[in-house]
């Protein structure tokens, strides 16, 4: 395939800082606010979780891996690993302080990545992880209030794959799993699997590589993945399909019926969100957000055919469409920023309060990479300066999202300081969780 000139890509390239001194604070909230102008934004909450954790440790942010409920904030991430990545220690840890700080509630070694959470009205805590092995993937269940660690275990046959997404449907009482294998499954509250299929094929040029699950308020499961090229490490496009009906059936967002299994690339029924300037480069979906009948996406183009450590961003994207008709409102390729701040990082995540169509959205990230967010009051039509820290880190890898504001009106995260690369199965790099205060109640 003929590569797109570089022309036709707007490429701004972002200066890196290094976060001298970043090693050495003790584990607790650390909050930076040196610059004046910063008396005007929000202050961020950082926690930090594990000293020495690995460059994956909290891969990746196309998946949810903290909750809040009565019982704590829990949040999950990957602490060690080998080179076949068949061993690799996850830890589920819980705070009931707010964040300030995390004990372990239970911790194993799997042929995993970071398992995702969910939790329901009762408090109850449900983690899937994987197992690369075996190629099933096993739902737990930590009964509230106590949280043993004897959790209730449960399989999804042939459910493991490197990415994967997982949503709980509170209305329906069940909890859907989407992997990068292009397998879906609609799991009961008690663990049985009700419903498994194959969403997602091949295409012509590419298939599924990171899956996403976002559920609207009118009980829309919105399905969008990454694709990836074949023959090639290039994130080609971003796709999205739908079901109006608890996975029943599937649809495009104008209502056009699709029949699974769906093409992984453009090519076949599902709805391209990326641009055609955008094929030979990363396209990389950071969220998605349905709310008050747009839907919103955040995704980054990155150069593919850079051979730096770390690829060049070469522009942050966000579109909204109508949820009716799958049109676009707009797509925004120029800088996403506020007054002051500027969110320039490959990934990060959108966050809201899913019930109330008239709360504000919230975009983090991270600017010159710092924690940052944006905030819109208006269903993404502007947005303003909410939050930033002033602590530079190496590299903000995986910055990953609880997507509810928390019901004490909280946006929750997590994220790796890769101070080494994570290809390096001994390399040791921190994991955080950071807080912030949204607006309103």
């Amino acid at each position: 395939m003929r590569r797109m000139p570089k022309t036709r890509l707007s490429r701004r390239r972002f200066l890196h800082v290094s976060a001298a001194g970043c090693f050495g604070s003790a584990i607790g909230i650390r909050s930076a606010r040196a610059d004046e102008w910063l008396r005007g934004v929000t202050e961020i909450e950082v926690t930090l979780v594990d000293k020495d954790a690995v460059g994956y440790g909290t891969f990746q942010n196309h998946n949810q891996k903290i909750v809040q409920n009565r019982g704590g904030i829990f949040m999950t991430h990957i602490r060690s690993r080998n080179q076949a990545y068949n061993a690799q220690q996850w830890r589920l840890s819980r705070s009931t302080d707010g964040g300030k700080t995390f004990r372990t509630l239970f911790e194993a070694t799997h042929a995993t990545n970071p398992p995702v959470l969910e939790t329901d009205a009762a408090g109850n805590i449900y983690l899937m992880r994987v197992d690369f092995v075996d190629h099933n993937a096993y739902l737990y269940r930590f009964l509230a209030p106590d949280y043993k660690p004897e959790p209730v275990i449960s399989k999804v046959p042939g459910a493991a794959a490197g990415k994967y997404a997982m949503m709980l449907d509170r209305e329906r009482e069940r909890l859907y799993f989407f992997a990068h294998n292009g397998t879906f499954h609609v799991i009961g509250l008690d663990g049985k699997v009700q419903s498994s299929i194959r969403l997602t094929g091949r295409g012509k040029f590419g298939g599924i590589q990171y899956p996403y699950l976002a559920l609207a308020a009118d009980g829309t499961l919105h399905a969008p993945w990454t694709s990836e090229q074949y023959g090639r490490y290039c994130y080609r496009s971003v796709q999205h399909i739908q079901s109006p009906n608890g996975g029943k059936s599937w649809q495009r967002m104008d209502g056009t019926l699709i029949t699974p299994p769906v093409p992984g690339d453009e090519t076949g029924s599902s709805q391209r969100i990326s641009l055609d300037d955008e094929f030979e480069e990363h396209s990389w979906l950071c969220s998605c957000v349905p709310k008050k009948g747009k839907v919103h996406f955040l995704y980054s183009t990155i150069d593919s055919h850079s051979d730096a450590p770390k690829s060049p961003l070469i522009r942050l994207n966000y579109a909204r469409c109508d949820a009716g008709t799958g049109k676009k409102d707009f797509h925004r390729t120029d800088e996403f920023r506020g007054n002051r701040i500027r969110l320039n990082k490959w990934n990060g995540f959108l966050a809201t309060r899913r019930l109330q169509p008239d709360s504000p959205l919230y975009a983090v990230m991270a600017d010159d990479e710092r924690l940052a967010c944006l905030v819109s009051e208006n269903n993404g039509q502007s947005w303003d300066d909410h939050a930033l820290g002033t602590t530079r880190y190496t590299d903000c890898y995986s910055i990953g999202d609880c997507r509810e504001v928390t019901d004490d009106g909280y946006i929750l995260g997590s994220f790796t300081d890769r101070v080494q690369s994570s290809l390096d199965p001994e390399g040791v790099c921190p994991v955080y969780f950071f807080k912030i205060k949204a607006r309103g109640k």
